[in-house]
C-alpha cells in the first residue's frame, strides 16, 4: 500500500513541474510590447470602452490606464 501512495506523489510532483514548465515556456515566448505601443494600446481600450477623460472623474482613467500599462510590463 505505501508504494501505490508514494507513486501517487512522485507522478503529482512530476505533473505539477511539467505544467509549471510549460506554463512559463509560454510566457516567456510572448513578444513585450514597446512603452509606445503598450500605450496606443491602453488608450484604444480607454476610448472605447468611454472612460472619462478630463472631467472630475478623469481619476478612473488614469488608473485603469496605469493598470493596463503594468499588465503589458509598462510603468507610468
Amino acid at each position: 500500500m505505501p508504494s501505490k501512495v508514494k507513486l501517487f506523489v512522485v507522478l503529482l510532483a512530476v505533473g505539477f513541474t511539467a505544467s509549471s514548465a510549460l506554463s512559463g515556456y509560454a510566457v516567456a515566448a510572448t513578444k513585450k510590447l514597446s512603452y509606445e505601443q503598450a500605450y496606443a494600446k491602453c488608450k484604444a481600450i480607454l476610448d472605447k470602452e468611454g472612460s472619462p477623460g478630463t472631467t472630475t472623474q478623469s481619476n478612473v482613467r488614469h488608473t485603469r490606464g496605469a493598470a493596463c500599462m503594468k499588465k503589458y510590463g509598462h510603468k507610468l
